[in-house]
């Protein structure tokens, strides 16, 4: 049985290569086209290079599959099918060169695309280079996304010290101050990756900088405003979650009206995300969800994650028909996640009772991640309990030659969301 194919988009494109191919039937989504913007108009001698989103290894490994390429050519650089990459490649080989600045933005660049480990070796020495507190602040931001994506932040508290040390000297714009404290609210909030004394500071901060809205970068305060929903979103307060998305989502249209890009239209891109998760979990709101997913998608229609989030969506509320629908989508859309949303269908077709379905769409998923022995046994447990006998010999050999090698889990069903 042959391993299912996908058409390759434009994502793939951008992570393999820092390029992609238009194509006039699907338009390039709104990350490859702020990823390749950014590399293209790349400065080395001034700050600015900007990060549209961050993702996790496993989306390289991902990547690396769907190509058929060792994921190591990829991490490391050895793989140079572009010119794009063979110039981020030649900047990394020559980074003793750089200056400071220099180096912070080939980082940057570096984990614009998930190449992490020759990234935080840049960042390392970037930050023994740093002459200035502007220098540190900068190294000591991206090593903190490093760890983040990378190490489940296991190094966040060191890094947002040396940020707060940073900007405790007066010397760092505050635009910059603000989009740390962002940081700092939000993986606070979420798995408390920084001291609570460093969060109050930077809580603090970030809410007296805010202040001065009209003398700020709007992205800066929509960012801001976004991660300080999270605050009252915590304690079940929906009006002022509510008033601080509002916040938000005009300091995005702000930002969008300002400099319309496929970067700025991030900041209501993410807005409509964390719209969607506010009316999942906090107001319960089946149609202000369904209203913010489809916002999502419309704004970006190449983006499978857009697809997944509402399918999620969807699922909370009970919508198992309508999520694998949506899940599916998601899948044909292509990467990132193909796996995650393609194992999501398969378990919301066999909870909504169509099992043939669950079952197909396990044994696809099965010839792409064929290490993971979590999908192996549930696809080997839905056959048997369909009564698929040749479905059940595929995943039996499949568990087999899996117990001969070595069970692996090459991360097909992970997110960063």
């Amino acid at each position: 049985m042959s391993r299912p194919t996908f058409r390759t988009n434009a994502f793939q494109q951008t992570l393999l290569g820092l390029e992609y191919a238009p194509d006039p039937d699907r338009p390039a989504d709104l990350f490859s086209r702020a990823c390749v913007e950014e590399f293209s108009q790349m400065r080395l001698d001034r700050y600015g290079y900007l990060l549209a989103q961050v993702f996790e290894p496993n989306v390289l490994v991902e990547v690396a599959l769907l190509a058929g390429l060792p994921y190591e050519s990829l991490a490391d650089l050895s793989h140079q099918p572009t010119e794009p990459i063979r110039r981020l490649a030649d900047l990394v080989h020559h980074a003793a060169d750089l200056p400071v600045t220099g180096v912070l933005n080939v980082a940057t660049a570096l984990i614009s695309v998930s190449r992490f480990d020759p990234a935080a070796g840049l960042l390392a020495d970037a930050y023994v280079r740093a002459a200035t507190p502007r220098e540190r602040f900068e190294a000591a931001m991206l090593a903190f996304v490093v760890t983040n994506r990378r190490d489940d932040g296991a190094d966040s508290p060191r890094q947002f010290h040396r940020m707060r040390d940073a900007a405790e000297t007066d010397q760092v714009p505050d635009d910059r101050v603000l989009d740390a404290c962002s940081q700092a609210v939000v993986w606070y909030q979420k798995r408390k990756e920084l001291p609570e004394s460093e969060y109050q500071w930077f809580l603090n901060t970030g809410t007296r900088l805010a202040t001065a809205a009209d003398r700020m970068d709007p992205g800066a305060i929509s960012s801001w405003y976004r991660a300080l929903a999270m605050v009252p979103a915590a304690e079940g307060a929906a009006d002022t979650t509510r008033r601080y998305m509002e916040y938000a989502r005009e300091a995005a249209e702000n930002t969008m009206a300002r400099r319309p890009r496929a970067y700025e239209t991030h900041f209501l891109k993410t807005y409509h995300e964390s719209s969607l998760k506010e009316h999942m979990y906090l107001t319960r709101d089946l149609d202000k969800a369904e209203e913010a997913g489809q916002a999502l998608i419309a704004l970006d229609p190449s983006w499978a994650p857009s697809y997944g989030e509402l399918a999620e969506a969807y699922v909370a509320f009970g919508r198992t028909e309508k999520a694998a629908h949506l899940y599916e989508q998601a899948v044909a859309a292509g990467p990132p996640y193909v796996g995650h949303h393609m194992l999501r269908a398969a378990r919301c077709h066999q909870k909504a009772g169509n099992s043939t379905r669950a079952l197909a769409l396990h044994r696809d998923l099965s010839l792409l991640a064929r290490d993971d022995e979590q999908v192996l046994r549930a696809g080997f447990d839905l056959a048997q309990d369909l009564g698929d006998t040749d479905a059940r010999a595929h995943f039996e050999a499949a568990l087999q030659r899996l117990g001969n090698e070595g069970a692996r889990h090459p991360g097909m069903d992970g997110d960063d969301r």
